[in-house]
């Protein structure tokens, strides 16, 4: 029998997805590790590694798909970023054994800043977090001030007219096309690499079965 979704319980799960956190948030984690799987993979194999590269990602969640992205090329350096405790707490105890082929590390953000020096990283991704910037304008300068010159900046999200969909977006989400988001990269100097606009087919974070239009953009500095 399908479940009827009260206001609040939605509520709560928007408030997760933005922030997961508790004993909820680590369920939330196992769920977005689940019904990213896919777009995890297609971002990584879009962000073309190469042996040695410093690589940050942000909104790492658990990190259950960091031994993939650690096996994509040998000697990376990954830092994963993100503005939930429990999320780093989580990705840590996931990853701890994972083989020292490369460096793995986590830092808590305030999801506004990233306290790196200019032109760290060859490669920066992130998979569905674009929902849940505070201030988009700003926080797309910090990405391409962090990026080094030549580098590659990969961007995942479900599209706008997917998303709408959902009955929970209508809480904390800001929802994207992808000329918006591409609008957004360019004011801020990327330009744009590549734009990948596919189906997904999928588990929602409801527990339902869907099949959903998502978009990974690849930027250049």
């Amino acid at each position: 029998m399908k479940k009827e979704w009260t206001e609040e319980e939605l509520k709560e799960v928007a408030s997760q997805l933005s922030l997961p956190k508790g004993e909820a948030g680590i369920k939330t984690g196992e769920r977005m590790a689940l019904s990213n799987e896919n777009m995890i993979a297609r971002t990584i194999a879009s962000l073309q590694l190469t042996a040695d590269e410093k690589v940050l990602e942000i909104g790492q969640g658990n990190g259950s798909h960091i031994a993939l992205l650690m096996e994509s090329a040998t000697g990376l350096h990954y830092i994963g970023t993100d503005i939930s405790i429990t999320m780093l707490e989580e990705a840590t105890r996931i990853n701890d054994a994972l083989p020292n082929s490369g460096s793995v590390a986590f830092e808590l953000s305030d999801g506004e800043h990233l306290d790196f020096p200019a032109d760290t990283f060859q490669k920066i991704f992130t998979v569905n977090t674009l929902y849940f910037w505070k201030d988009p304008k700003a926080y797309a300068a910090e990405i391409y001030k962090v990026l080094k010159p030549g580098g590659r900046f990969c961007i995942a999200f479900a599209a706008k007219e997917f998303m709408e969909q959902l009955p929970f977006t209508k809480w904390e989400f800001q929802l994207y096309t992808a000329k918006m988001l591409c609008e957004l990269l360019e004011e801020a100097g990327f330009h744009i690499l590549e734009i990948i606009e596919e189906k997904d087919n999928t588990q929602s974070n409801l527990g339902t079965a869907v099949q959903r239009d998502i978009v990974i953009v690849a930027a250049g500095k």
